[in-house]
């Protein structure tokens, strides 16, 4: 079995990112609930889904990636990570991931190589806030409610929710507070040390439905794991948040060869004027406004 673990920093200042638009999406996927979440608690609102696509609002079916956050602008329309793999003795060259179209559904592989089943309750993305918790304190969630549309008390039951399910087992990250290797939610941390919020998922890309409606391929036998964070009062972090994914080859075969990336469909605003470019040097994408000015964020766009 092996892993292959990737890391992203996605990053927006004030001086001034990918794809031509291409609106090519499809009918919301089946899974558990709930099935996409948001990370909001810095300068950035974004949203995730457990089928791997990210930074595109599933329920008002537009960009999802808003900064500055209650400003209503918009820098990306969709991310997701996508790969192409080749497989000895096999001329089709798989492809997998997310991009307008998802590949993946929730769940992990199990121990027998079949899938989860991707409407059980706890086959979920999963969020947690490090000060909100079973017994906790009263916690001001006004903002996370009025960004996402729902009450103080559905925030909070879902975070304790998620907070005492935590997969750990299935390789959610946590602060293991009496170092006994086993996750306690009454004693242990889940989520990213020292981040405001962490979003954990786990996904696969065994259903031959989807990965024929993605890219006209066949399953390869990946579980994918996602784990997303951020950081708040301090000072550049506010403007960014980290992407890292795990993918674990529980398919019967090796693999020839890989490649990795992360898709991105950049509108810094107005989507029409944005140009890219990439830095070899420092591995770095980037997108920015054709102008000095942009229709939507005016003078000095983000760059992305």
């Amino acid at each position: 079995m092996k892993n292959l673990f990737l890391s992203f920093i996605l990053l927006l200042s004030n001086t001034s990112f990918i794809l031509a638009q291409n609106k090519y999406l499809e009918n919301k996927s089946v899974s558990g609930s709930p099935e996409h979440t948001f990370l909001n608690l810095n300068n950035i609102s974004t949203f995730f889904t457990n089928t791997g696509r990210s930074d595109f609002d599933e329920i008002e079916q537009h960009s999802g990636f808003t900064y500055p956050k209650e400003t209503g602008k918009t820098a990306v329309f969709m991310s997701g990570l996508i790969w192409g793999v080749k497989i000895p003795n096999d001329p089709q060259v798989r492809v997998g991931g997310s991009t307008y179209r998802t590949g993946l559904q929730g769940g992990k592989i199990l121990s027998s190589g079949i899938a989860e089943d991707p409407n059980a309750s706890h086959v979920r993305i999963y969020r947690i806030r490090p000060d909100v918790y079973p017994g906790g304190p009263v916690v001001d969630l006004s903002w996370e409610a009025s960004d996402e549309g729902k009450s103080e008390q559905q925030i909070r039951t879902q975070y304790e929710l998620d907070w005492n399910e935590w997969k750990a087992d299935d390789g959610a990250p946590y602060q293991d507070i009496d170092n006994n290797g086993v996750y306690d939610p009454t004693i242990d941390i889940p989520g990213i040390k020292d981040a405001v919020q962490t979003i954990w998922f786990v996904a696969n890309d065994l259903d031959s439905l989807k990965t024929q409606y993605l890219y006209g391929t066949d399953p390869i036998g990946i579980e994918y794991q996602a784990t997303i964070w951020e950081y708040n009062n301090s000072g550049a972090l506010d403007n960014l948040f980290f992407r890292k994914y795990k993918l674990i080859n529980k398919s019967n075969t090796t693999f020839d060869s890989m490649y990795v990336s992360m898709w991105s469909d950049p509108d810094v605003g107005y989507a029409g004027d944005d140009f890219v470019g990439c830095d070899t040097l420092l591995n770095l994408g980037f997108a920015y406004n054709a102008s000095a000015s942009d229709a939507v964020y005016q003078p000095l766009p983000p760059l992305r």
